[in-house]
This record gives structure tokens, C-alpha cells and sequence, in this order.
């Protein structure tokens, strides 16, 4: 079994206090056993940014 989280807005979470950076949040999710995770985008503008930030991935 494999665990999708199919709705993150990993551009929006608490990266001052929770996670280090959007690697940390990606590691922290496989140790989960989270094999995917699908970015949503609210408008144009945070999609874009979001998408510069998870290229990598």
C-alpha cells in the first residue's frame, strides 16, 4: 500500500516554525511513506511561484 497526498498547498505551509524549506517537508512525507504529492495552485500568480519552488521534484 502507498499513501498519495492528493491535495497540498506546499507553498502556503508554516516554513518559519514547522519545516526548514519544501526539501524538508518532501523528506519528512517519503519517511511517511508518502510516495506522491500533488501541489495545488489557488491562483496564477501562487501557482507559478509553487512551481519555481518544486521544479526539482
Amino acid at each position: 500500500m502507498f499513501i498519495v497526498d492528493s491535495h497540498c498547498h506546499l507553498d502556503a505551509l508554516d516554513y518559519e516554525n514547522l519545516h526548514k524549506n519544501i526539501s524538508d517537508v518532501v523528506e519528512k512525507a517519503r519517511a511517511r511513506d508518502v510516495k506522491h504529492l500533488l501541489a495545488i495552485g489557488v491562483t496564477l500568480s501562487r501557482f507559478e511561484q509553487a512551481y519555481d519552488s518544486l521544479r526539482e521534484f
